[in-house]
């Protein structure tokens, strides 16, 4: 059925929540899972805010990401997991098609992210959506 699984986790509460439920799904299918930490290149980190405003700044958003990426794959090695971690810029939608393809992934799980303006993070600005671009399932992991 679902033999690789791409779990997609930024560190928020939805990005937390894809990763449990992608982790228990994974867990029940016996699957290989890669978690995949996607730095956007929407994001303004703290050090480039800083500098524009003429002020230094010791906050790093990728040490974070990675330490983060670094802790997600070791739970899920401690649960017994065949797991691996990806760090990535760029565009979101891009990004996880792009690793869903090189890494012949069967399942990819997402967290649940609405916009305050309507629609979903995972429909770009052209509205396409992720499980339109991507040749494997796609589950959009809600609640706790």
């Amino acid at each position: 059925m679902f033999e690789r699984v791409l779990l997609c986790h930024d560190g928020s509460d939805a990005g937390r929540i894809a990763l449990k439920r992608g982790a228990e799904l994974a867990m029940h299918l016996n699957a290989k899972v890669s978690v995949l930490s996607i730095v956007s290149d929407a994001a303004l980190d703290a050090p480039s805010i800083a500098l524009s405003l003429g002020y230094a700044s010791m906050a790093n958003t990728e040490v974070e990401y990675r330490r983060l990426l670094s802790e997600s794959v070791g739970r899920l090695k401690a649960r017994g997991l065949e797991a691996d971690g990806f760090m990535a810029r760029g565009n979101t939608i891009d990004t996880i098609v792009e690793y869903s393809k090189r890494l012949s992934i069967d399942l990819i799980v997402v967290g649940h992210y609405p916009k305050p303006a309507g629609g979903r993070w995972w429909s770009g600005p052209e509205r396409t959506a992720l499980a339109e671009r991507v040749s494997c399932s796609v589950l959009i992991a809600m609640g706790q």
